[in-house]
């Protein structure tokens, strides 16, 4: 057999996968993870020049990735990344919808417009990106779609409001998703980690101290008692679950990484 980019040329044709949210943290840990798999990637996130940073990284692997710069927010956004997957590489394989915001204040705080965007990027997003890859997947009677949710998708937390009902909005998604395609072949999975030790919940953790009732690390050290594993994920685990259920596609569909011995809810 022949190399060709770090793989076989004759050997069969590698994955197609679509990873959002893919600059930085969990999304850049499941891209780098999926690399190391064999498939190819498109990353999608508004940062493009983290996006092209995390790319250049993937191919120095000897993988194939494409960055494409996108603002999930907007209407045709997914229907355009999935179009672009399709002339590089072929119809996308697999889809893993990571892009996420994660707003926390106290309801009184809560605005309509917090509610919106949060909704926007953990429903309406992974809904379109369904929308716009499952008919080329129905045809070749094969597929995955793997949400990126959370324990906050499955029990509630204080000052989460929106991102609670929002991550419960994407595991019923994925639910539904479920129940209609996969008589077509397609595997959907909503994956549930506890808190995960990123920028993001750093960040959060930094907010909390500003409001001025304890230090970030007395903040992040309360996050981390919250999972049931009693620590903070780490993004490499939370990648090396997508990448098993990406690769082995067990029957089921909520998969519950905060426990002891993580499996599937449903």
């Amino acid at each position: 057999m022949r190399e060709h980019g770090g793989w076989m040329a004759d050997a069969p044709p590698r994955p197609v996968t679509v990873v959002t949210g893919s600059s930085r943290g969990i999304g850049a840990a499941i891209a780098e993870a999926l690399a190391r798999a064999g498939h190819r990637l498109v990353l999608t996130a508004r940062d493009g020049a983290g996006l092209e940073a995390v790319a250049a990284r993937l191919r120095e692997l000897g993988t194939e990735a494409i960055a494409v710069a996108a603002d999930l927010r907007t209407p045709g956004a997914a229907e355009s990344v999935i179009a672009r997957a399709t002339a590089e590489f072929g119809a996308p394989d697999v889809v893993i919808s990571n892009a996420g915001t994660a707003p926390a204040d106290k309801i009184e705080k809560t605005t309509d417009a917090v509610l919106r965007e949060t909704f926007e990027l953990h429903v309406g997003a992974p809904l379109a990106f369904a929308r716009a890859a499952a008919p080329a997947m129905k045809a070749r009677g094969s597929g995955c779609l793997l949400h990126l949710a959370s324990t906050a998708g499955l029990r509630g937390f204080p000052f989460t409001a929106a991102y609670t009902a929002a991550k419960h909005g994407m595991v019923g998604l994925a639910r539904a998703l479920r129940a209609e395609l996969a008589p077509a072949g397609i595997a959907v999975y909503a994956l549930c980690p506890g808190f995960v030790d990123t920028a993001i919940t750093r960040q959060a953790a930094a907010a909390v101290a500003a409001r001025g009732r304890s230090t970030a690390d007395e903040a992040f050290a309360r996050m981390a008692a919250q999972n049931r594993i009693g620590r903070m994920h780490t993004p490499a685990e939370v990648a090396a679950a997508a990448a098993e259920l990406v690769a082995r596609r067990p029957d089921g569909c909520v998969y519950d990484l905060d426990r002891d011995v993580p499996g599937f809810v449903d």
